[in-house]
């Protein structure tokens, strides 16, 4: 006979994550090590062959870390990027330089921000006349990126959604862009491919993002100024692929590697004076050189 494990909490993730996962039940007893046991003894607890298990608590982890990243961007909703709230006019002046240089052109066109956050960029963006969309794994964040859309007089369709798997059509945007988001994914690659999907072909993608847990010389900084942060992503960091050696040029291999081309960049140091400029004591703990700045093209299949 079969051998079986017992799991009693992961009947969610196999309803919601894996339905095709073959469910093993025996009618009226099982055998566990030898011992026959009555069915009775285990309602509700689901029985899988041993194979699956491996992949079924991968995919678990992954849920668990998931989790913890949307507990911390909540936290971090009431405050980040607050420091430059003041600001915010100079800001959107800042970034809606950068567009009109990569866009190239006057028409409108359709753009998702991703990771939008407080909605900075899709923000200035729609002043740009564009129809825009952000989207954030945290509700708490598109609220703050509602409030500050309602302040500035345009209109954003913001949504909730995860990154690594965006519920938006395919095929049906211009514009695919990020900040400070592909360094927090588990599963960067995931991303990418999701720009992609989302991109008409020769469609624009723009990833702005930065070396973030490094010192000067190279060295990794132990923890972060955040207490937070510490107590949720000690776990979670060390599966962040980009957390560390977050480079222009490994974003770059990651992008050609998905369905782009045309790839370049460039680090950001107008919008690096702006951070030093008005919030110097941030922009020291933060960072080691200006944000970079990667834009590539989707592949045409023409």
């Amino acid at each position: 006979m079969t051998r079986f494990r017992l799991y009693d909490e992961v009947q969610a993730v196999i309803q919601d994550e894996m339905p095709l996962i073959q469910i093993n039940y025996v009618t009226n007893t099982f055998a566990l090590d030898n011992n026959a046991v009555p069915i009775e003894t285990v309602f509700n607890i689901i029985l899988f062959e041993e194979s699956k298990m491996n992949e079924i608590l991968e995919m678990k982890d992954k849920l668990e870390m998931k989790d913890k990243i949307l507990e911390y961007w909540d936290y971090r909703s009431s405050d980040y990027h607050t420091e430059y709230a003041k600001c915010m006019d100079e800001e959107i002046e800042i970034w809606k330089s950068v567009f009109s240089e990569i866009l190239l052109t006057d028409e409108k066109i359709r753009a998702v921000e991703v990771g939008t956050g407080p909605g900075l960029l899709a923000i200035s963006l729609a002043a740009m006349g564009h129809d825009v969309t952000g989207v954030d794994l945290s509700e708490n964040m598109l609220e703050k990126a509602a409030k500050n859309a309602k302040e500035k007089g345009v209109d954003v369709l913001l949504v909730q959604g995860d990154a690594e798997k965006i519920p938006l059509n395919d095929g049906e945007y211009d514009f695919v862009l990020s900040k400070y988001l592909l360094w927090t994914l588990p599963q960067p690659d995931k991303f990418m491919a999701e720009c992609c999907r989302l991109l008409k072909d020769g469609g624009l993608m723009m990833i702005v993002d930065g070396l973030w847990f490094q010192n000067p010389d190279g060295t990794e900084k132990k923890s972060s100024r955040y207490e937070k942060f510490n107590e949720l992503y000690s776990d979670v960091k060390p599966n962040l692929p980009l957390a560390k050696n977050n480079t222009p040029e490994r974003i770059t291999a990651l992008a050609q590697s998905h369905g782009f081309d045309a790839v370049s960049w460039r680090f950001l140091e107008d919008y690096d004076a702006f951070l030093e400029r008005n919030d110097p004591s941030g922009h020291a703990s933060s960072y080691i050189q200006p944000p970079h700045m990667v834009l590539a093209k989707k592949r045409s299949h023409n």
